[in-house]
């Protein structure tokens, strides 16, 4: 495994490169770090040249079409295009890169990216994600994390925490994604829900963004965490996903 950086638009975005075969890249979610995916690029590596990265900090208001140029720079730091693998937030950005860039994406599967301003019940949703800033700002961090499922501990440091729900959190939740360009663009796509995550608003997000696309919605093992928690049988589900993808 090498690290090295890449410069872009201000920011120094560190990187990391392992295994050989095509270029796969893995954007993260949750502040984007890249240490979240070393359990599955781990096991990727055998098939697959895994990319994985940090996302830049959500220091500034957190811009989606900057954070998908940036994830292009990164895959053009290493060749001219890549498969794409996005979770959560990082399949937000994973939608975003394959509208903006569309030549740097040969596939690209998103794993429970949020689309609540698509789903039937938006406002209801629209509202709960009011609450978490309101929540944020009179009852302080840890009863704010409570409310989207995570602690203080999810995250390096109690800044990262803070600035994950002011900055990242809401521009995430909040964003439609531009799936006509996505399906304008050709590129074949698989959105994709945890087996155990049940009937949440991300798991019908990746049913209705597979609506809209016209394209395969798949199960993958575990819940929205699968990735970590079920690196084992995730790999290859995700490593089936792709090759069937390729032969399209």
């Amino acid at each position: 495994m090498n690290t090295h950086t890449v410069r872009h638009e201000g920011a120094e975005l560190r990187y990391e490169l392992r295994g050989d075969g095509p270029l796969l890249l893995l954007i993260a979610g949750r502040g984007g770090y890249r240490t979240r995916y070393a359990s599955l690029a781990q096991r990727l590596a055998a098939s697959y040249a895994v990319l994985t990265y940090d996302r830049r900090g959500p220091g500034t208001d957190f811009d989606m079409g900057q954070q998908a140029r940036d994830a292009a720079a990164v895959i053009r730091a290493v060749a001219p295009r890549a498969a794409v693998f996005g979770q959560g937030g990082g399949g937000s950005v994973a939608f975003e890169l394959a509208a903006q860039v569309p030549d740097a994406v040969t596939e690209l599967v998103v794993h429970e990216a949020p689309a609540i301003t698509l789903l039937p019940d938006a406002p209801t949703w629209l509202s709960r994600a009011r609450q978490v800033r309101t929540t944020h700002e009179r009852d302080g961090l840890d009863a704010a994390l409570t409310l989207v499922g995570l602690t203080a501990a999810d995250f390096p440091d109690t800044a990262a925490a803070e600035l994950f729900l002011a900055r990242e959190f809401p521009a995430v939740v909040l964003h439609t994604p531009d799936l006509d360009a996505v399906r304008r663009t050709g590129i074949p796509v698989v959105t994709a829900a945890g087996e155990t995550s049940g009937d949440t608003c991300l798991e019908r997000s990746a049913r209705i963004q597979a609506e809209h696309l016209a394209c395969r919605y798949a199960r993958f093992p575990g819940g929205h965490q699968g990735f970590e928690s079920d690196a084992d049988t995730f790999a290859p589900a995700l490593c089936t996903t792709l090759a069937r993808l390729r032969r399209l």
